[in-house]
């Protein structure tokens, strides 16, 4: 296995993982792929550095129990899949934005295009992921902050107001809505920057190839980021 700083991910392997997140070969409760694009720009954007052990397990499951995968094969696509979309995001939020109002496109977050009556709103599910994210935040991070005013305005763009609202707006107003919050998280990003806060880092990846067929020794580390033996966690039954 290699490690390398990755390409970035092509449309078909954007589409491989968008399908493996939801396939039968991930725990039950893993990520789709905007809860996945929320939750990430959570940690992309956080004041403080979070390590990747920290963040990785969460992806897969919110239990602390067994994380199952169909295969050692699929684990270890799956990872390098889901660090190298950290990394692409890493880069496209760190985008510069210009100071005036419309100056720049800004990124766009990840949403599935709703239709029916009992689809959730649009943005909702990146929303809840960039709260999962939120909550991964370093509990001290408004102490070693020095200006936490900016942050706290933009938070509130992102994370929406408290109290339930009862009617929604329609879509495109919600579309619009979570444009805005795209927007608000580069310049968070940027916020974190401006204070002299540490940049964040891009994660080495280890390649799959057909060496982890079987995934890792059954006493090594289980690479889902649990802190577990492989025969303990994803390995358990192999």
């Amino acid at each position: 296995m290699t490690q390398f700083q990755s390409e970035p991910l092509t449309e078909e392997e954007l589409e491989q993982l968008e399908e493996l997140l939801v396939s039968d070969d991930v725990p039950a409760d893993c990520m789709n792929m905007e809860m996945l694009d929320g939750y990430l720009a959570a940690i992309v954007s956080s004041p403080l550095p979070i390590k990747v052990e920290e963040w990785l397990p969460a992806v897969w499951t919110a239990d602390e129990g067994e994380v199952g995968f169909g295969s050692g094969a699929v684990l270890q696509k799956a990872i390098e899949l889901v660090l190298r979309y950290y990394n692409d995001m890493l880069a496209v939020i760190g985008d510069e934005l210009g100071d005036e109002e419309g100056e720049a496109e800004g990124w766009q977050p990840f949403c599935y295009a709703q239709g029916g009556d009992d689809d959730p709103a649009i943005g909702e599910e990146w929303t809840n992921g960039f709260e999962q994210g939120f909550e991964m935040w370093p509990v001290e991070w408004p102490d070693k902050v020095s200006d936490t005013t900016i942050a706290e305005a933009l938070l509130e763009t992102i994370l929406g107001p408290e109290e339930e609202v009862s009617v929604l707006p329609d879509a495109e107003a919600q579309l619009a809505e979570l444009e805005e919050k795209g927007l608000a998280v580069q310049r968070l990003y940027q916020n974190w920057r401006a204070l002299g806060l540490p940049t964040p880092e891009p994660v080495a990846v280890t390649a799959a190839t057909g060496a982890a067929r079987s995934g890792p020794g059954r006493n090594e580390p289980c690479p889902c980021g649990s802190g577990k033996k492989y025969k303990k966690c994803c390995g358990e039954g192999k």
